[in-house]
C-alpha cells in the first residue's frame, strides 16, 4: 500500500494528497465489493455533484477530475485499497478469537485478583439482607471469605431467586 501510495499523486501537495487519500480510503471501505471502475465512477460522480453545488472538501480537485493520470491514480489506489479490506475480512475471524480469549483472560485476572482481597462493606451489607430477604442461613464467614466468593453467593442467591419466580 505505501509502495502504490508514493507512485500516484505526486502533483499534489503533501497535505493535498494526504487528505484526499484519506478520504477515498473511507469512500471504498464503504464500496470494497463493487468492481474498481464503479467505484471510481461512483466518486468521479459525487466530487463533480459536490464541486457543482460547490461543497466540495476538495475544491482544487476540479482541475484533475479530467486528467487520464489522475483517473489512472485513482484506480489504482483503489484497487490496492480494495485488496486492503478483503485482507482485513479475512482476518475478522482470528481478530474476534483473540478479542474472546483476551476478555476472557481480563476475566481471569480480575477474578484472581477478588480471590485475594477482602469482601467490601457493601458486598457483605448486601449480602445479608439477601440472606434475611430469601430466609436463607448464610453460608460464608465474611472475616474468611474474599470478594469472589462473596460474589459468587450473592450470584447464587439471585439466580435461585429469579428460577423460583
Amino acid at each position: 500500500m505505501d509502495s502504490v501510495k508514493n507512485k500516484i499523486f505526486n502533483y499534489l501537495t503533501q497535505a493535498q494528497k494526504s487528505d484526499f487519500c484519506h478520504y477515498l480510503a473511507s469512500f471504498v471501505k464503504k464500496h470494497y465489493t463493487r468492481p474498481t471502475s464503479e467505484i471510481a465512477d461512483m466518486f468521479i460522480e459525487d466530487e463533480k455533484h459536490y464541486l457543482l453545488i460547490q461543497s466540495s472538501r476538495f475544491p482544487w480537485l476540479e482541475e484533475y477530475l479530467e486528467n487520464e493520470d489522475f483517473l489512472k491514480d485513482i484506480e489504482l489506489y483503489i484497487k490496492e485499497n480494495q485488496k486492503k479490506c478483503e485482507y482485513a475480512e479475512k482476518q475478522r475471524p482470528y481478530y474476534e478469537k483473540q478479542k474472546a480469549y483476551a476478555k476472557e483472560q481480563r476475566k481471569l485476572a480480575q477474578e484472581r485478583k477478588m480471590a485475594k482481597l477482602p469482601p467490601t462493606k457493601a458486598q457483605l451489607a448486601f449480602y445479608t439482607k439477601l440472606c434475611k430477604k430469601y430466609g436463607l442461613e448464610s453460608k460464608i464467614n465474611p472475616e474468611k471469605a474474599s470478594r469472589l466468593d462473596l460474589k459468587r453467593a450473592i450470584e447464587d442467591i439471585l439466580n435461585r431467586s429469579d428460577l423460583s419466580e
